[in-house]
């Protein structure tokens, strides 16, 4: 009886160990200004009132208001689960976003730029406090198990105990009958033939009861779970505590974030446009060595050599900052492709990769580059071409005496509006009339609409249940999903009446931009 113990211990000390270091990973320090001097501190001893200097690689120690920036991106993905890193800046608008822009939320990488900011909340008042206390009170409101919590019993517990209350039943009931029986009919103990039936019988019936105690079941029930246990960590799955081995066990309906679950929460390049012709771009991840470019109604056949393919996604390697490396994961010593710098910028650069010009960037030295700005809306770059006749091998000709090209990207309508002239098929060069602005401005709303750039929006929702399978083709969008916003439709906090919440989230299968306590509603 003493054997479940050390089994149940003995299942959740690898997984806790394992837990245990990806805490010690969070430990960081940050630049915080004391007595107007700047010092390095452990992000445990911020408080509110400080003023802190954040970097590139720095992780936000608490909820900052942001005082100044300098195109400043931040990687939210921990906190609303989206992958495309968040520009902010100092100024008050309207909130249309998952999160402000003039703050910055404790947990959150910076993915690029500097600023400085004074600490709001710390610890449970930040956001992520904040879902963290949400999940906890809905635990304690719900009567549900949140694995590490033992002030609420699982199904299987629940199950076990009625198991047990049931057997127990039965044994009383089973020796109260014994017990009648052999008062009844005046059975007496062989060796003491004169003691009274009725205290003969008392110890059979006792006996009886005692035998029936299930004894066995706690320890069957805790192999059985060990054993559970040790298989989802074969799988990489983290347990720290057996219990959630049996709460998953009686999952019906499993809620699933999209990205890092269903989808990578790496952005890839689908299709393309260059010189009046469209492409389909194959592959997965940032893996330049699978997949290719084929021209759209011709699978399986690969055209890197186009002009259109080579010059195009040549211009967009110099036209940009990020790179890609083979790197070693330290936890599993597996090699994998990774990206350095922008995460927008990396899908093109996989896909020049693949039609062979991403490594030629090094041959056009840059003299010019003005970053992408949020009031620019584009970026701009100047290379050196001097000498040469094209752009590269089996790419666009170049005018006679060139010695620099400019290449500029950003929002399709601000580019548009500054292009006077277009490139055909062939390379030729033709003037941008009123109706090839409006042919180039459809295609770039009809690839827009299939590229998957962000997951916080209804389109890029439903593209992706679509895609895995949740959503069939067949199915209505208008009862099959739905924007978070019809959730809350009076006010922000106030959500709908449980009864039309409940009939809301039985027929819908995708929910869009869900803020937290949206998914918290949605689960309960």
């Amino acid at each position: 009886m003493a054997a479940p113990e050390p089994e149940s211990s003995a299942a959740d000390l690898p997984a806790g160990n394992a837990l245990d270091a990806l805490a010690k990973l969070s430990q960081a320090e940050v630049s915080v200004l004391r007595d107007g001097k700047p010092v390095r501190l452990p992000t445990v001893e911020v408080v509110r009132g400080d003023v802190v200097v954040l970097e590139t690689g720095d992780v936000v120690p608490a909820d900052v208001r942001l005082l100044s920036t300098s195109d400043l991106k931040v990687d939210e993905k921990a906190l609303t689960g989206e992958p495309e890193d968040v520009p902010k800046n100092t100024k008050i608008k309207e909130q249309t976003k998952l999160t402000p822009e003039n703050m910055a939320f404790s947990g959150c990488p910076v993915a690029s730029g500097r600023c400085t900011g004074v600490v709001v909340a710390t610890g449970m008042d930040t956001r992520i406090g904040e879902i963290a206390q949400m999940m906890a009170k809905e635990d304690d409101d719900a009567g549900r198990c949140s694995c590490g919590s033992t002030s609420s019993k699982t199904p299987l517990q629940e199950n076990v105990e009625r198991l047990g209350a049931r057997i127990g039943m039965a044994a009383i009931v089973m020796a109260s009958a014994v017990f009648i029986a052999g008062v009844g009919i005046g059975t007496k103990d062989p060796e003491f033939p004169d003691s009274p039936s009725w205290m003969y019988m008392i110890l059979v019936a006792v006996t009886l009861a005692v035998a029936g105690i299930p004894e066995g079941i706690p320890l069957c029930m805790t192999i059985s779970l060990a054993i559970g246990c040790q298989e989802m960590v074969r799988k990489n799955v983290q347990v720290r505590k057996i219990a959630a081995v049996e709460t998953l066990g009686s999952a019906s309906v499993i809620c699933s974030d999209k990205t890092g679950t269903l989808t990578q929460g790496k952005m890839t390049m689908t299709n393309m446009w260059s010189c009046g012709v469209g492409y389909n771009v194959t592959g997965q991840g940032f893996d330049p060595t699978i997949g290719h470019i084929e021209r759209e109604g011709h699978p399986g056949t690969a055209c890197h050599a186009d002009l259109g393919v080579r010059s195009t996604l040549l211009a967009a390697v110099l036209c940009s900052d990020t790179g890609l490396l083979l790197a070693t994961d330290p936890e599993t010593g597996a090699q994998a492709w990774q990206y350095r710098g922008n995460s927008s910028e990396a899908p093109l650069v996989v896909a020049a990769q693949k039609a062979g010009v991403g490594g030629l960037a090094g041959q056009y030295p840059r003299l010019l580059n003005i970053p992408f700005s949020s009031a620019r809306k584009m970026m701009l770059t100047v290379s050196d071409v001097s000498g040469r006749r094209e752009l590269c091998e089996n790419g666009l000709q170049l005018p006679e005496g060139t010695v620099a090209l400019t290449v500029c990207k950003g929002a399709p309508n601000w580019v548009l509006e500054s292009c006077s002239s277009v490139v055909g098929p062939g390379g030729e060069v033709f003037p941008l009339g009123q109706e090839e602005r409006l042919r180039v401005s459809s295609v770039v709303d009809r690839y827009s609409d299939e590229v998957m750039i962000t997951g916080d929006y209804l389109k890029t929702a439903v593209a992706i249940a679509r895609r895995v399978e949740i959503l069939q083709p067949e199915d209505s969008l208008l009862g099959s999903a739905v924007d978070c916003g019809a959730l809350r439709p009076y006010a922000e906090e106030e959500y709908l009446p449980d009864d039309e919440m409940d009939a809301l989230t039985s027929s819908v299968r995708v929910f869009a931009r869900a803020k937290p306590a949206d998914k918290l509603q949605i689960e309960y």
